[in-house]
């Protein structure tokens, strides 16, 4: 196949990564920019299921992003075309939005991003590659039992960043997610996972979580309007939807910049309770590591929270000079830096340890959907699903759907402990596994506020 010729790849065929890496180097060549920068991301993803909601829903990307700088002005551009002529087309478009922009400082690059890169490992997976709608069909239908539902969904990515500086980065990642749900109603029983290989997903064990959190006798009803402040055991999958609102509402580089983010100005202070410990890990191999971020800086573990105080967020350069600190390698857009792979350190309470510190409480499986509607003050509120009693230090009969209003901020500093597993999962519909997830444990909280019983019909799934 001829570089020039990228419309001959077949349906769900990726080009290969030498070849778009030469590619990419000749139009960086023949670029009269003063800097230039390109980005490639391609992917192929697929996701099937056993349920209603069956069929070929096989799909491809291609992206190009082209960034110069020419006089100390930075010119931005995306395609979808990878031709040689096409890519030079970007490079002049590019040139033309530099010259109507405003200067701009140098860029400033992470600490270590020039060094050599090793080959990451343990982020590609062939037999993910060669997954079609009919084998995964299999997969889920041999793990599953009657009433239960699952969908699982993969993909395959291919990325190189090359510049003018010398950068030259590239790598081959697969991601293969999978969402459980067994029974209906009060009480259903939910588990999700994320990995980089079939292996390490381990479909039958997602499968057995999700049982376990299934209530097996008749639900309970519970009485309209505000429940008492109760403890609360939130599942892996809650809690990552909760630590998602404070990764794109407080941690990233827009939040801070913007004045929005609840942790602006506590850089150094005590913000959540001493057994919070959060870092951004991409290297973590029971994670979904990933060896570089947007531009190609390498990526390394980051420090966010340590036993309850706040030591920073990631910075993108722009927020970096406000602080007055160096960069980081966290880079999704090339004017935001946010967190891929947020880890919540596990504590030390076992399963079972973990619902008798809430004995008397609830059990909280999933959060679908959650908002953030007062960033500020990173009020939230959401849907609580796949809720179970706690009586005697286990779970108990299931309840209905619960609306939850709350202050998330709060809650971080009423934490009565962490279980002693994590689990990856995927934190919002809108994220990307192919580029990271969190390290999940389970969570106990004391006295939650915020929980009510709805009208029925104000609890659809989304």
């Amino acid at each position: 196949m001829s570089p020039a010729a990228p419309s001959a790849l077949s349906p769900h065929t990726l080009a290969p990564v030498e070849e778009m890496v030469a590619r990419l180097d000749r139009v960086l060549a023949a670029s009269p920019a003063d800097e230039t920068e390109l980005v490639w991301v391609e992917a192929r993803r697929g996701l099937e299921s056993n349920g209603k909601r069956r069929g070929d829903n096989e799909s491809q990307e291609r992206t190009v992003l082209v960034r110069v700088r020419e006089s100390g002005r930075v010119g931005l551009h995306r395609t979808g075309f990878t031709g040689l002529s096409d890519l030079d087309k970007a490079v002049r478009e590019a040139l033309a939005q530099a010259r109507l922009s405003r200067p701009a400082p140098p860029t400033r690059t992470p600490e270590g991003a020039a060094d050599s890169l090793s080959a990451a490992t343990g982020v590609w997976d062939a037999e993910i590659t060669r997954l079609t709608p009919a084998r995964v069909k299999e997969v889920i239908q041999r793990a599953a039992e009657p009433g239960e539902v699952a969908r699982l969904g993969w993909a395959e990515g291919r990325f190189a960043v090359v510049n003018s500086r010398g950068l030259r980065r590239s790598a081959e990642v697969t991601a293969a997610w999978l969402d459980v749900r067994c029974g209906q109603g009060p009480g259903a029983g939910r588990a999700t996972a994320v990995a980089r290989s079939l292996a390490v997903l381990d479909a039958p064990a997602v499968f057995t979580r999700a049982r376990q959190s299934q209530a097996t006798g008749p639900g309970e009803e519970t009485p309209p309007g505000a429940l008492s402040p109760v403890p609360v055991v939130l599942a892996p999958e809650a809690v990552a939807a909760l630590l998602d609102l404070l990764n794109r509402h407080a941690l990233s580089s827009l939040s801070f910049l913007d004045g929005v983010s609840c942790l602006g100005g506590r850089i150094g202070q005590e913000a959540f309770h001493p057994a919070v410990n959060l870092r951004d890990d991409p290297l973590a191999p029971r994670g979904m590591p990933f060896p570089f971020d947007l531009l190609g800086s390498a990526k390394r573990p980051l420090d966010l929270v340590r036993r309850g105080v706040f030591l920073g967020p990631p910075r993108d350069a722009r927020l970096a000079e406000v602080l007055a600190l160096s960069p980081t390698a966290h880079l999704v857009a090339p004017d935001e830096a946010l967190c891929c792979h947020l880890a919540l350190e596990p504590g030390e309470l076992s399963a079972a340890e973990l619902l008798r510190s809430a004995d008397g409480g609830l059990w909280i499986g999933e959060l679908d959907p959650v908002e953030a509607f007062e960033p500020r003050a990173l009020r939230f509120r959401a849907v609580a699903r796949g809720v179970r009693r706690i009586t005697g230090g286990a779970l108990g009969a299931g309840l209905p759907d619960l609306a939850w209003e709350d202050r998330l901020p709060d809650l971080l500093r009423r934490v009565l402990g962490a279980g002693n597993e994590a689990t990856t999962v995927v934190p919002s519909p809108a994220s990307d596994p192919l580029l990271g997830a969190f390290r999940m444990p389970a969570l106990a909280l004391a006295a939650v506020t915020g929980l009510a019983a709805p009208r029925r019909e104000a609890t659809p799934r989304s």
